[in-house]
């Protein structure tokens, strides 16, 4: 293939990927926008609205912070040591915004 073919298809395949990527884009927002209706719909009328999240998806093979997921053991125990950082962000956040609001004087 010569020079000028090759970057005219990259050009392409460029053009193409950046497309889908917009694409998706209003794909996600419209689901968002959707979503947050639904939401605000359900507060209405008093109902509650069921969170679909089923947790982390860790898969086989997969190495994560230095343990790498073979079994229902490991992938227990990195989950574990997600879970316990996902805590001690919190805890730094909470800290924070504690902090921020002591400067506050009260009259």
């Amino acid at each position: 293939m010569s020079k000028k073919n090759k970057l005219s298809t990259r050009k392409n395949s460029h053009s193409h990927i950046l497309e889908r990527e917009k694409a998706d884009q209003l794909k996600r927002t419209a689901k968002a926008h959707r979503t947050n209706k639904k939401v605000t719909k359900a507060k209405k009328e008093g109902k509650t609205v069921k969170n679909k999240f089923k947790g982390i998806r860790i898969k086989k093979g997969v190495r994560i912070k230095g343990i790498k997921v073979t079994d229902a053991d490991s992938k227990k125990k990195a989950i574990k040591l997600l879970k316990a950082e996902q805590a001690m962000k919190q805890m730094d956040i909470d800290s924070d915004a504690s902090d921020s609001g002591s400067d506050v004087e009260m009259k």
